[in-house]
């Protein structure tokens, strides 16, 4: 019976959820599990997160701050230990509902946070492997760059022909890369999305480096005597007076 209670979802994080608070993600689970647990709904305001393997989070804290793409998470009564003990959870941005449990305070949260084998994940893109980062080299295939979440498609941007559209299917995609797990980020952003694909696909003018023509250095030169003092009016007035003597500028 207690077992029917628990409920495993994978969320693939919009950008808003990405920049906002982890109790928005907490909210976001809270609401799923109401629908369809409506005889025994919970409160969000007495949940938090907690890394599997890793540290509780604070909901006040930015998800991009503390949770790196593939987490999987507990989802906790703010003074639970942690969760009854079940089987591993898939990859992906993941929140397991559990039953609370009494008092001690939330521990705080700490990226790149080892696990009970004192291992981290490494955060190559696409990698998931835990490994001692005090130990010798563990190799690792993964992808050069990060993945594309744009609608429903799942792809990796260094490997455009290979997409997904469900989740399970896109941690499959093997990567393209052959290296040594890390537990530094591969770049400032840890996946694209819509914004990113229209500024690539930006038209670009054709006469961008062109030379510019007399109106605009003219322009240009008046801007520049402005700048240094001289008066606007008086530029403007020999600038004609060179248009009335030449027919044009």
């Amino acid at each position: 019976e207690l077992e029917a209670k628990y409920m495993t979802l994978r969320l693939t994080l919009p950008q808003k959820y990405v920049n906002g608070l982890t109790k928005e993600v907490v909210k976001l689970f809270v609401n799923h599990y109401n629908k369809k647990h409506e005889e025994t709904p919970i409160s969000a305001e007495e949940l938090h997160l907690k890394i599997v393997g890793g540290e509780h989070l604070d909901n006040e804290e930015r998800v991009k701050d503390v949770l790196e793409n593939g987490d999987e998470c507990y989802l906790l009564g703010k003074d639970s230990k942690g969760p009854v003990e079940k089987p591993k959870a898939a990859a992906g941005y993941e929140a397991s509902s559990a039953p609370p449990e009494p008092p001690p305070a939330p521990a705080t949260a700490s990226k790149g946070a080892k696990n009970a084998d004192g291992k981290v994940r490494c955060k190559n893109f696409g990698c998931q492997k835990f490994f001692d980062p005090d130990g010798p080299p563990q190799e690792c295939l993964h992808h050069k760059s990060p993945p594309i979440f744009h609608e429903v498609a799942k792809w990796w941007s260094c490997c455009p022909d290979s997409k997904a559209y469900d989740w399970d299917e896109f941690v499959k995609i093997p990567g393209c890369q052959k290296g040594v797990c890390s537990n530094e980020s591969q770049g400032k952003k840890r996946f694209l999305g819509g914004t990113d694909l229209r500024a690539d696909s930006a038209p670009v003018r054709l006469d961008a480096d062109a030379a510019p023509d007399a109106r605009q250095k003219l322009s240009e030169m008046r801007k520049g005597l402005v700048a240094v003092g001289v008066d606007g009016e008086l530029v403007q007035k020999v600038f004609q007076k060179l248009a009335d003597s030449e027919g044009d500028l």
